[in-house]
């Protein structure tokens, strides 16, 4: 009983989010979190991830339990960072290339791939809307992914992102440019803000 108890506990802690990994962790047996999915107290959102019954699903957070390794990128990363106020349909993620994106894909995901010595490069964690910690670039590396992808942005997007980051008074420019010469796109950066600054 003293596992259900912590189990409880934790799943409270964890914004009523539990997954197979964290109870083992907690050294709670996984038997426990059968035990409230019977009693109709969790959901079994996807294979190991765990949803209080009473609790608002947070599908940026539980997409990444799903996949830990994704980042979210491009247009979402704009919303989370309050460079876009457009809600994306579909969340936009990033993966190291060579990653078997196929079930990715299956949640309807727009995944986008980079080398892996910059897939690292700007990555964050921060708070969801639903205040759950979730893996995303940073404002410069994102303002770098949509111009790098920028055939596959909705172009009012990326000029709307672009002028909300030149904006933004907490930007660093000085990173922008690092992040940009090692991705390769620092003249397409140099062209866009011309216009913009």
């Amino acid at each position: 009983m003293m596992s259900r108890k912590k189990l409880e506990e934790l799943i409270k802690k964890k914004n009523g989010y539990i997954t197979t990994q964290d109870a083992i962790y907690e050294g709670i047996h996984r038997e426990y979190l059968t035990m409230l999915v019977e009693e109709e107290k969790l959901i079994r959102t996807s294979p190991g991830v765990y949803l209080s019954k009473d609790a608002w699903e947070d599908k940026l957070y539980a997409y990444q339990q799903k996949k830990k390794r994704m980042i979210y990128s491009h247009d979402t990363a704009l919303y989370l960072h309050g460079l876009s106020d457009r809600d994306p349909i579909s969340y936009s993620v990033t993966l190291p290339t060579g990653y078997n994106t196929s079930q990715i894909k299956q949640i309807e995901l727009i995944t986008y791939t980079i080398k892996p010595s910059l897939f690292e490069l700007g990555k964050m964690i921060m708070k969801s809307p639903f205040g759950n910690d979730i893996t995303v670039y940073d404002k410069e590396r994102t303002i770098c992914d949509i111009i790098r992808s920028r055939s596959r942005i909705d172009q009012q997007i990326l000029n709307d992102g672009l002028k909300r980051y030149v904006k933004d008074t907490s930007r660093d420019l000085n990173n922008l440019i690092i992040y940009a010469k090692k991705m390769g796109i620092d003249n397409v950066l140099n062209n866009y803000m011309e216009i913009l600054l």
